[in-house]
């Protein structure tokens, strides 16, 4: 009975085990780790790219990118700025000068320990990267 009892609770633990390690998931780069990529974000108008930036703690977007966005006015563009946190977890935010006017920031904080999932912020009246103007901020 005893080797009955020990057979079921090593199978009973392997299933725990496997159950555990199934929750375990390494994300790669740009791969959300807090849910789903929103429908909004994924659904948004495509718009010509002005690329991808990676900064470390401290570091500005480069003036080459912030003009590459600030001369799309008409057309539309859209820069890609992945930086860290305070406690070192990056962030991507994706600046978006929309045709004909306006700026959004869609926000990617999944993969902050301290974030709060996806958000985006619209300023209709917005004429540069540093004069946003009133923007509204919606968690999506």
């Amino acid at each position: 009975m005893a080797s009955a009892t020990r057979g079921a609770t090593a199978v009973l633990l392997a299933g725990v085990s496997a159950l555990a390690l199934s929750a375990c998931v390494t994300f790669g780069p740009g791969e959300p780790q807090g849910g789903p990529t929103p429908a909004a974000f994924l659904d948004r108008e495509e718009l010509p790219s002005c690329g991808a930036v990676a900064l470390d703690q401290g570091e500005e977007i480069p003036t080459g990118d912030i003009a590459c966005l600030e001369e799309a006015t008409l057309a539309g563009a859209e820069l890609a700025v992945t930086r860290p946190t305070t406690e070192g977890d990056p962030f991507t935010a994706y600046y978006r000068v929309v045709p004909g006017g306006g700026w959004e920031i869609y926000t990617d904080m999944t993969k902050d320990r301290y974030g709060e999932g996806w958000w985006l912020d619209e300023c209709p009246d917005a004429l540069s990267m540093t004069q946003l103007g009133e923007c509204s901020s919606t968690k999506l």
